[in-house]
């Protein structure tokens, strides 16, 4: 006789073709709910019977969720609304949304609790809005130990609840402060580890073990004030708190040698920041020699004053690609969104460093930030261009909720999508700021035109080919032959 769970934690799926349209299926990544793995480590540390249900990586409908939920027949439902970052986390909403009114439809008993980046950044919004029965606040960990342990709702911290027309909720609870402590279980193998994707992006190189990924957290949180982010929402904080090297080796170890792992994403918002943080690691995968494939976010005024040692070790760990946050090629520009303590000269020696080293980008570029106009954003374009990286992204800013942006287009009356898809920068339904120069169209449509321009050059792709080989040129033309449509443009 099986035992039931005392919660099952969910990750909702349905939204991929919405999101990514028809590059969704190939060039997407299918991503490990690493956040929910981490949850059910800790409440099973706690003592509590715990599933994973990842819908996501499953590719359930709505309802093959509902069904396979009340086979499980859990004390609790949570689902875990965490993407790949906070700010790419809003249009899985959607499908959150729908999956909650399933879930109450056909299973009202079981309490439903929703959780993640986008509750944390419109709690109350989100109560009124959605189908759930409570909402945890933060990180959660804490939260949903008290919960199950059947604790009094007006005594646990980050606990948001309806009481008729009113809602209710407690203090925020406190951030675990010792990571490697409080947290040191990752449930992995709840997870079906062979279902997820690496970005495509990731294995230019060689494409056939593409599957054969996973991503982690090594590090929570950000010291830093950008204005269009909005990891603040969950942290409350601005710092950053780290799991052990040790703690990290721990899991690629578990990675590497129970499921042949070879490709990960670390999805820190800064990996490559504090030397006594990322050199141990990389020099413990070095000492192990698994010859992996590993991507992490770096700061371009970390790159710039960088030990080339330390990029060397870092390359020879594996880390062939690192994320760098560049937006802008205009310095008036980068101002605006409070990273104007470098310039132009300090990106490129960012990125002319790790080059030399061997060491590939995926940069992310932003079109649409406060003050831009035409001008800026070709300067914007022009530097991607120059600095050739091997895969960048071209985003626009949005009002992510959570983030000054958000904050300040409610302040200004700004338009702002009408569904949590308009938040989808790759989707039909996307809809970035207005600058004061821009309308939100013409700032996709140069968008549109900044990926074409870039991705169809043929330097650029004579240097994927001479790089990484014929098949990844071939692989990037059959990425740009997809045309997104664009409701904006009138697609």
């Amino acid at each position: 006789m099986t035992t039931r769970p005392d919660i099952a934690l969910v990750n909702a799926g349905g939204t991929r073709k919405q999101v990514y349209q028809d590059l969704g299926n190939v060039f997407s990544a299918i991503d490990t709910p690493f956040w929910a793995a981490l949850t059910a480590g800790y409440l099973r540390g706690k003592g509590f019977d715990v599933s994973i249900l990842d819908a996501n990586a499953l590719n359930l409908d709505f309802d093959e969720t509902v069904r396979a939920l009340a086979d499980l027949k859990p004390r609790f439902i949570a689902i875990i609304c965490y993407s790949q970052q906070a700010n790419v986390s809003t249009p899985i909403m959607v499908a959150v949304g729908d999956l909650c009114r399933k879930i109450k439809e056909e299973l009202p008993e079981i309490p439903l609790i929703l959780t993640g980046w986008h509750p944390s950044a419109l709690p109350e919004r989100t109560l009124r809005e959605e189908a759930c029965d409570l909402l945890v606040k933060g990180e959660g960990f804490r939260t949903l130990a008290d919960l199950l342990g059947g604790a009094d709702f007006q005594s646990i911290p980050g606990l948001w609840r309806r009481e008729g027309s009113r809602i209710l909720h407690t203090p925020d609870a406190d951030n675990i402060q010792d990571l490697t402590a409080e947290l040191p279980d990752v449930a992995w193998d709840l997870l079906p580890m062979d279902r997820y994707r690496a970005f495509s992006w990731m294995c230019l190189r060689d494409f056939s073990e593409r599957t054969k990924f996973a991503s982690i957290f090594t590090s929570l949180g950000c010291p830093f004030k950008c204005s269009f982010c909005a990891i603040h929402a969950t942290y409350g904080e601005h710092r950053i708190r780290y799991f052990s090297p040790q703690w990290v080796l721990k899991q690629i170890d578990t990675l590497v040698t129970e499921y042949g792992v070879r490709h990960i994403n670390i999805h820190d918002e800064l990996f490559v920041f504090n030397p006594r943080h990322y050199v141990p690691i990389a020099e413990g995968l070095v000492e192990r020699g698994y010859n992996l494939n590993i991507n992490a976010f770096a700061r371009v005024d970390v790159l710039d004053r960088i030990d080339v040692g330390h990029l060397e070790t870092l390359k020879k760990a594996g880390f062939h690609w690192l994320k760098l946050g560049i937006e802008t090629g205009s310095t008036r520009i980068r101002a605006n969104v409070g990273k104007d303590h470098y310039g132009i000269d300090a990106v490129r020696n960012a990125v002319n460093k790790a080059h030399n080293t061997g060491i590939d980008f995926c940069a992310n570029f932003m079109f649409g930030l406060p003050g831009d106009d035409y001008a800026s954003m070709q300067d914007t374009l022009n530097l991607a261009l120059e600095l050739m990286p091997a895969f960048p992204s071209f985003f626009c800013a949005m009002a992510i909720p959570g983030s000054d942006l958000y904050k300040e287009a409610l302040e200004k009356g700004l338009p702002l999508p009408d569904t949590w898809l308009g938040y989808a920068s790759q989707g039909y339904e996307f809809l970035p700021l207005p600058t004061e120069h821009l309308t939100a169209a013409q700032v996709v449509e140069f968008r549109d035109y900044a990926f074409d321009t870039y991705f169809k050059n043929p330097v650029y792709l004579a240097m994927i080919e001479h790089k990484f080989g014929p098949a990844a040129r071939d692989h990037i033309k059959e990425m740009t032959a997809i045309r997104l449509k664009r409701k904006i443009l009138g697609d």
